[in-house]
This record gives structure tokens, C-alpha cells and sequence, in this order.
């Protein structure tokens, strides 16, 4: 399966609030695309290939996971929460063993071998 990735985006629940772009521990291990935010709550979960991402011309990542959309982005607005405790000391336990991910640009040629349809 290679090597798990791991990183920290932004997820934009809200085109308009800042302060709902929060962030989320962005995972791939084992084949499965997962998500977790500040509460470490799963806010999805599946197979690779079972996901589609798409770019936008304002650099917004739409993450398509069991039939939901994520708008995922580089960072948030300056409103928005930084990174818990909880998801931080996640991220240094993955990097004993994944490959960081360090921006949303990243992530697109990660997605891409790991059999997730980017368009």
C-alpha cells in the first residue's frame, strides 16, 4: 500500500464565516482517505478510490467522500481556529511513520496514486 501520508487543512464549512474554516487532520493510510477535526471527530472516512477531488481557480480543493462534498483549503481565515492540541500531537505521532504533507498543494499528486479521481 506504501507509505501513510498525514497533514493539516482547512475545511470550509462556510463560504461566507470565517470562523467555521476549520482545521482537519488530513490522513491517508492504508488505502483510506480519512479526516479528523479539533473534537478528533470522524468527519469522514473511506476507500481512495471511492473519492473524487477537483480544483477550483481560487485554489480550493473539493473533496467528494460517500457522496458529500469538502471544500478543503491551504489555510484559514484569520478568524479561524488553529490547530487542537490534540490534532498537533496526532500529526507528530503519524511522523514517526508517514510522510508530512505540508500544504494542500501537496496533496493533489498523494491523492492521485492513491487511486482518488482528480479532475
Amino acid at each position: 500500500m506504501g507509505r501513510p501520508y498525514a497533514g493539516i487543512v482547512y475545511w470550509r464549512r462556510s463560504l461566507w464565516n470565517g470562523t467555521r474554516c476549520v482545521p482537519v487532520l488530513l490522513t491517508l493510510d492504508e488505502g483510506r482517505l480519512r479526516a479528523r477535526d479539533r473534537r478528533d471527530a470522524e468527519v469522514f472516512a473511506a476507500p481512495a478510490e471511492r473519492a473524487e477531488a477537483r480544483g477550483t481557480i481560487f485554489g480550493t480543493m473539493l473533496l467528494t467522500v460517500g457522496g458529500s462534498r469538502y471544500a478543503l483549503v491551504a489555510a484559514g481565515a484569520t478568524v479561524s481556529p488553529a490547530p487542537s492540541a490534540g490534532q498537533l500531537r496526532q500529526l507528530d505521532e503519524y511522523a514517526v511513520r508517514a510522510e508530512p504533507v505540508p500544504d494542500l498543494a501537496s496533496w493533489w499528486e498523494v491523492l492521485a496514486r492513491a487511486g482518488v479521481a482528480v479532475r
